[in-house]
């Protein structure tokens, strides 16, 4: 079977949402899992709550939380550095044998965010062994990575909560 590599991305709500439920199919066939996520550093949003205590899913998170507003500043260091854990174990996961399912969960804001290069993931992709599902999520895809992937969805955002002013809600946002 060939390897599949599908990509969500845009500014809609829905990626993460989509991705997880992927992640739940997969399971459903005793698919092993390895879920990275990139920038978030919150352990107690519902998804993770739910998936990291089944058997057969890894889950690990490389991030630092909400980044500085400014590029430039010195904070962003730390940002990098986690991002290029998870990348490394990213690619470790993509080249494992131990793994039939690899989402790699805000990939792509990591990349806008310049937190980390897109070749060796690139690479990682290219020289992967058949078979394996990889789910990448976050907006702003790079073209490298949706040239890379066999299928690729953009979530367009028609209309938020957000903007009426209704707060994130367990279940909803996290």
């Amino acid at each position: 079977m060939k390897r599949r590599i599908l990509l969500f991305t845009g500014n809609g709500k829905g990626k993460s949402t989509a991705a997880f439920g992927m992640l739940a199919r997969a399971l459903g066939h005793g698919m092993r899992a390895r879920v990275i996520q990139f920038v978030k550093s919150d352990d107690s949003v519902g998804e993770q709550k739910f998936f990291s205590q089944l058997d057969g899913v890894e889950w690990e998170q490389f991030g630092r939380g909400f980044l500085p507003r400014d590029p430039e500043s010195p904070e962003m260091e730390a940002h990098r550095n986690a991002a290029r854990k998870g990348l490394d174990a990213a690619i470790a996961a993509l080249d494992s044998p131990a793994y039939d399912f690899v989402l790699l969960d805000e990939l792509c804001f990591a990349f806008g965010q310049k937190l980390i290069p897109l070749e060796p993931l690139l690479e990682a992709l290219r020289s992967g062994e058949d078979g394996k599902i990889v789910v990448m999520t976050g907006r702003n895809a790079p073209e490298g990575l949706v040239a890379a992937a066999d299928t690729v969805t953009e979530m367009r955002m028609v209309k938020h909560a957000f903007e009426l002013g209704i707060p994130a809600q367990a279940g909803v946002e996290n």
